[in-house]
């Protein structure tokens, strides 16, 4: 979702929530959410891995198996027929 987009959705009340998603899915998990408008975050790390005798620099998850979203309730209310949703929690100051 390019930077204009999410400018124009900020508008709405959102929250920051967690999709679970299937082992080794979250980038084509990302991928589908994002084709439907949805402001997704996941957190990756370069890592070098050996192949064959060759040495590749690979993106990987740094949470294996989760990808935060920022979503209103209509939008996750329809995700969750299709993707476990968990919220999460802040703790409020008494500031």
């Amino acid at each position: 979702m390019i930077l204009q987009n999410i400018k124009e959705r900020l508008n709405e009340t959102r929250g920051w929530y967690i999709v679970l998603t299937a082992p080794h899915k979250e980038g084509k998990t990302k991928e589908t959410l994002e084709n439907k408008g949805i402001i997704t975050y996941l957190p990756t790390l370069l890592v070098r891995r050996c192949w064959r005798e060759k040495v590749r620099e690979i993106q990987i998850p740094v949470i294996n198996r989760c990808i935060f979203i920022y979503a209103t309730d209509t939008e996750v209310e329809a995700m969750k027929e299709t993707y476990p949703i968990l919220p999460i929690e802040t703790a409020e100051t008494g500031d």
